[in-house]
């Protein structure tokens, strides 16, 4: 006999589909799916049960929505220090927004052009070819240093669809960067310089295979659109981890936009429209999960009850939490060891372009303690700069053994140890390091060597009743838009089995 969702709450089945929970569930607040976490991912399913019917229950540690969606309010105003690019290929995010009644706009973060400290010395890309520090080989040697670990690990990315990562014909490439270099035979110190701008966790910590994914996902983004940037027209890479926008407006988008008044202004939205059905303040602590349902225990002392249950916790989060049920390895490996990389940042307001006075190029990638220095175009050339030191992966994780005094002081110290002419020029707007972020635990989710043939292609699926939603459950999106991907599948999933 299958359930079905228009009259569970009004029959008999609502009685029995407590049958195989803890006594507890008897005292829970019931609903048809409860969702835990209050990100785009589950407020985004939540929106698409109720509108098919089904009474939904969002609950959430925090005091506020959003997850690493967060726009912090400064005296400079609003930044987003988590999820902010909309790129033009983020059909979902678009839609909400227009839903919404949110408007997005060009994103205004022009990089200032960069240079290169490495081995203590400055970098001039243009001629690192010619430079005696150079001691790559062959084709190496006229890449910068600050682009070598994303230029290598570009150069052998054989995916050409979106979820090829996930295909067992490329499982061979479920390993590190290191070896993948190793084994195509680069230099040592190609290798070496490879690790301060290898994507993910680092250049031993994440799988290549993890790395191509969203290389293959971001060379359709900038494909999108007949005035979409090209290698011969558009803008062309200076630095990892981004690169300038293409302001040009394509179907009434830029290449990357914001939300106006803050990324946050779209959770907040979606949280209005659900009402009372998001609670705040509710840190799972157990899920219990019988074949007909499920229950949520709170740590304090609230219970929630659902027929179905969907988790879009991170996994960093997701494994503090006891799991009974039936057994299920795959998924409890994924929980229990996937790593999840970490983004820290300082943001600041240079107060003068000091790069005027040492003659230097305003923007700076390091092998130092402070990783990335990034500062943003004002369009004038004078007075004040948006700025923000970028720390990624062991950077990151160096930096988060600090608390935020410490951090701050080191990094402006460092700066000023490069710079002179920074010196009182930089003043600190906010910082946000996610690693350290008691709720998160990291920036995003990453697949070690070996995780994509181990568990990746299978942890998604429904463990009983409970389904799986949240960025790191991604099949072929990234950024906002893979957790809008994976809210519509997990959601299908439970209207599915209430049919």
């Amino acid at each position: 006999m299958s359930l079905n969702r228009r009259n569970f709450l009004g029959s008999g089945l609502a009685a029995s589909a407590t049958i195989g929970l803890p006594r507890m569930a008897f005292a829970a607040e019931k609903a048809d799916v409860v969702i835990i976490g209050a990100g785009l991912s589950g407020l985004r399913s939540a929106e698409i049960l109720q509108e098919q019917g089904l009474k939904v229950l969002v609950m959430d540690a925090n005091s506020r929505v959003g997850g690493r969606v967060q726009t912090v309010q400064t005296v400079d105003g609003p930044l987003d220090v988590g999820a902010s690019q909309v790129g033009r290929g983020y059909a979902r995010v678009i839609d909400a927004c227009q839903r919404h009644g949110l408007k997005l706009v060009s994103e205004d973060r022009d990089l200032l052009p960069f240079g290169s400290h490495f081995s203590g010395e400055w970098i001039d890309g243009k001629t690192w070819g010619s430079n005696p520090l150079n001691l790559c080989e062959g084709d190496e040697r006229q890449i910068p240093p600050n682009l070598i670990g994303q230029a290598l690990c570009s150069k052998y990315n054989p995916l050409q669809e979106l979820d090829d990562w996930l295909d067992p014909r490329f499982a061979e490439y479920d390993i590190s960067l290191r070896e993948l270099l190793r084994r195509k035979g680069h230099s040592a110190q190609a290798v070496e310089l490879a690790g301060y701008s290898a994507p993910g966790i680092g250049i031993d910590e994440t799988s290549v295979l993890r790395m191509w994914q969203e290389e293959v996902r971001a060379r359709i983004e900038r494909r999108m659109g007949e005035a979409a940037a090209t290698a011969e027209n558009g803008p062309k890479r200076e630095h990892p981890f981004g690169e300038a926008n293409d302001h040009r407006d394509v179907g009434g988008l830029a290449a990357i936009n914001n939300i106006v008044g803050g990324c946050s202004a779209l959770p907040l939205a979606m949280a209005a429209k659900l009402g009372d059905r998001v609670r705040l303040g509710k840190r799972a602590v157990s899920i219990a999960l019988s074949d007909t349902g499920g229950t949520i225990a709170c740590s304090d002392g609230t219970a929630f009850s659902g027929r179905f249950l969907i988790c879009t916790l991170p996994f960093s989060m997701l494994r503090e939490v006891e799991i009974t049920g039936s057994a299920n390895p795959v998924t409890r490996q994924a929980i229990t060891t996937m790593p999840y990389a970490n983004t820290a940042r300082l943001y600041v307001t240079i107060e003068r372009p000091f790069w005027k006075e040492d003659g230097l190029p305003p923007s700076i990638s390091s092998d130092g303690p402070m990783g990335m220095f990034w500062a943003v175009d004002n369009h004038t050339g004078e007075g004040a700069h948006r700025g923000m030191f970028v720390l990624v992966g062991r950077t990151a994780q160096a930096v988060s053994a600090l608390d935020r005094a410490e951090a701050e002081a080191m990094l402006l110290g460092e700066l000023a140890r490069l710079r002179p002419a920074s010196k009182g020029a930089v003043r600190v707007a906010t910082w946000k390091d996610w690693l350290r972020d008691p709720l998160q635990r990291g920036c995003g989710f990453s697949l070690a060597p070996g995780q994509v043939n181990a568990f990746a292609r299978d942890m998604i699926k429904p463990w009983q009743v409970m389904h799986f939603a949240g960025e790191h459950t991604r099949r072929t999106d990234f950024g906002m838009e893979s957790a809008m991907e994976s809210a519509e599948r997990a959601a299908i999933e439970v209207l599915e089995r209430t049919a």
